[in-house]
């Protein structure tokens, strides 16, 4: 792997950590997440690390890359849609996973239970995000050799 792509390989290792722990989670009904306070911050806390994992990863390809530079987390994401590394259409509707990760970081006395469940049941946009940049990574290994 070329050294330039370590940041996103470890962003993606612990994307990957992340939905190791929700996965099992997702199974668990509203009601018993909403009377487990160790379980909802287990939740809250892999769901923000993953989403700021993928902005993380979108900030970084769009600087490898030179694209213009994003105004927001959300912009980012949108960015590696219009310029093919995710599809477009996928790319707005995982975006607004960044305004989610703020509500997590920013508004956290504050946190909507029903919101996190519904991203918690969602996990199919993280995983996607995650196929769609290694295959990126893999073709511009391999553009490399």
């Amino acid at each position: 792997m070329k050294p330039e792509f370590s940041g996103i390989d470890r962003r993606l290792e612990r994307l990957n950590e992340c939905l190791s722990k929700l996965e099992p989670l997702t199974d668990r009904s509203l009601e018993e997440i909403k009377e487990d306070p160790y379980l909802e911050d287990v939740i809250e806390r892999n769901l923000e690390v993953a989403a700021q994992s993928c902005i993380d990863i979108s900030n970084r390809i769009i600087s490898l890359e030179g694209f213009k530079k994003p105004a927001d987390y959300y912009q980012a994401i949108e960015i590696l849609g219009e310029n093919q590394i995710i599809p477009g259409d996928f790319a707005a509707k995982l975006a607004p996973i960044a305004g989610f990760r703020n509500l997590l970081v920013h508004q956290y006395l504050d946190v909507d239970q029903d919101e996190v469940y519904r991203h918690l049941k969602d996990l199919g946009q993280l995983y996607q995000f995650r196929d769609y940049i290694r295959v990126w990574l893999s073709e511009e290994n391999s553009s490399a050799s």
